[in-house]
């Protein structure tokens, strides 16, 4: 079949800092993609597969960036072509939609308006009745009610505005669409209600998809063909099925290793791409927890501000969390699942201390803590008990401060420890979480996504605490970057007798690494046990809905 989008010997560079010379984000990539074809295009943060999806539309600045070689959309080439040109491609032959919708959508208009915009932009003569008529189309399409057209971005879930972005980049019917990273934020339910809408209007059309990813389940499940790039190169090609299987280049095997499944065996130390063993492993199905209480939440219940109804109408409270009741057990992990929204986080920043509760009680070792958000005393000396591992390694981290300062904040605080002792204590850290102490004087942007969220388990692990909250340590996160915050939370827990509450919405991950499961929904529990039986034999439709969302 002819290529819709041909791809020949692209390099993309970018100059360097001061005495460093250019960096090559792509050096040399070639593919063809045919009609209707899904090629998966996967790698790690740092390996150019992003950079390759901006280069097919055109998007790099000429006068910051250096693409040679070629890039032909349905004949027309992209590489060195008039921006008045390339222009004209974008949209109505070749459209993106990106991770964050949130931030590529426009804030301060209605969704219908900015599909409005992107069909009259294409279709000079359309008047404004067509192009709001085709906006509105497009939405229901993608299963967006026409109602909710003038509502505007932050008034819809994630999943709902990367509906919108899909609806977006296919109003002009294009030949190709490169995702980049679409689903890579959203819980498994919403991941795959995505995909099986990219798949629908695949089939209906027969536009090409180029989906960028690092997540290999998501090719596996979705793509016809995988190209699996490192370093700005392509190390190997070829159709999903026999790459998934029986990948002959290493850095293949490793990326497919690194993933836990919901068929790998439970506490199995995962495959990483800098070849750490993945031989070792902990007896997980039988691994004893503590049946003393450490932590707990009875009938917890939070509200926030609701909006004013009408003019002279009260606030509606949004009930975040209704009525929880959950514990964790002194040694074990408790995973705590659902969809965004579904209060999770909420429940986790409670037992924090760090958010005050409507109603209910909340215990740490039999202490009532429910006042520690707002009582300074109570919640220093909670902090010391009961630290926090954020989500995202790059905004948890302050810019501003050293490795030695961010880590041995806990110590000043909660410590009687000298400079020279609290120095000593962290470089130990360090030591503890696979960082060299040598970096002690090093700033966050010298490190990579991995070694970040390393920094901040060392920073919770500082005041040796009891509880350690992980609010999605591990979604942001490659693959084999994750697997090595797996392994070193497993190897932690081991050493140190932890308890763990594990905020995540991978199952997968939940599978592979805790001990009993709670999962909310619309802030309640609707189901909770040992893991083996909520994922053997789950008694809620909802979780049965998520299970199969995640095979």
């Amino acid at each position: 079949m002819s290529a819709v989008l041909r791809v020949r010997d692209l390099t993309v560079s970018f100059p360097g800092r001061g005495s460093a010379g250019a960096v090559t984000a792509v050096d040399g990539v070639s593919f063809d993609l045919a009609r209707g074809e899904v090629l998966g295009l996967v790698g790690e943060s740092g390996s150019g597969k992003s950079t390759v999806g901006l280069a097919a539309m055109g998007l790099h600045d000429a006068a910051r960036t250096r693409v040679s070689g070629s890039v032909r959309v349905g004949g027309t080439e992209v590489v060195g072509a008039p921006e008045s040109e390339v222009r004209a491609l974008r949209g109505a032959r070749i459209a993106m939609v990106f991770q964050d919708a949130l931030a590529a959508l426009s804030p301060f208009h209605g969704v219908g308006e900015q599909l409005a915009e992107a069909f009259r932009i294409h279709h000079a003569g359309a008047s404004r009745h067509e192009a709001r008529d085709a906006a509105v189309s497009m939405l229901e399409r993608v299963g967006i009610p026409a109602a909710r057209a003038r509502d505007h971005p932050h008034q819809f879930s994630g999943g709902m505005r990367q509906r919108v972005m899909i609806a977006m980049a296919l109003i002009n019917a294009p030949d190709v669409l490169v995702a980049d990273e679409p689903t890579t934020a959203l819980d498994a339910r919403v991941q795959r209600q995505v995909l099986e809408l990219l798949e629908e209007l695949r089939q209906e059309s027969g536009t090409a998809v180029v989906l960028v990813t690092h997540d290999v389940g998501v090719v596996a499940g979705t793509c016809d063909r995988m190209l699996v790039m490192r370093g700005g190169r392509v190390v190997e090609e070829g159709p999903t099925a026999r790459l998934m299987t029986a990948a002959e280049h290493p850095y293949t095997r490793a990326l497919i290793g690194a993933t836990p499944s919901m068929d790998s065996v439970p506490g199995t130390r995962l495959a990483t791409v800098d070849g750490v063993p993945a031989a070792a492993r902990w007896d997980a199905p039988a691994r004893p927890a503590g049946t003393r209480t450490l932590a707990e939440v009875v009938d917890l219940r939070v509200e926030f501000p609701g909006r004013r109804r009408g003019v002279f109408g009260r606030h509606e409270p949004v009930r975040a969390v209704r009525g929880v009741s959950l514990r964790v057990a002194a040694g074990e992990t408790l995973a705590l699942v659902g969809e965004s929204g579904s209060g999770k986080s909420t429940t986790a920043r409670v037992l924090a201390g760090l958010r005050r509760p409507t109603g209910g009680e909340v215990r740490f070792d039999g202490r009532d803590i429910s006042r520690a958000a707002v009582d300074a005393r109570l919640r220093r000396e909670i902090g010391r008990e009961v630290q926090l591992v954020f989500q995202d390694p790059y905004a948890s981290l302050n810019p501003r401060r050293t490795i030695e300062e961010i880590v041995g904040t806990p110590l000043r605080v909660h410590t009687a420890l000298d400079a020279g002792e609290r120095r000593e204590r962290v470089a130990g850290l360090l030591r503890q979480v696979g960082l060299d102490p040598a970096h002690l004087g090093r700033y966050p942007h010298e490190f990579s996504g991995g070694q970040r969220q390393r920094v901040g388990i060392a920073r919770a692990l500082a005041s040796r605490p009891r509880l350690i909250i992980a609010d999605e340590p591990v979604s942001a996160l490659d693959v084999s970057v994750q697997a090595q915050v797996l392994n070193l939370l497993m190897d932690l827990r081991e050493e140190l007798g932890l308890s763990l509450l594990f905020v995540s919405h991978d199952l997968a991950v939940v599978r592979h690494l805790c001990d009993r499961v709670a999962v909310m929904r619309a802030g309640t529990i609707v189901e909770s046990g040992p893991r083996d039986e909520v994922f053997d034999d789950p008694k809620a439709p909802y979780t049965r809905e998520l299970l199969a969302a995640a095979m």
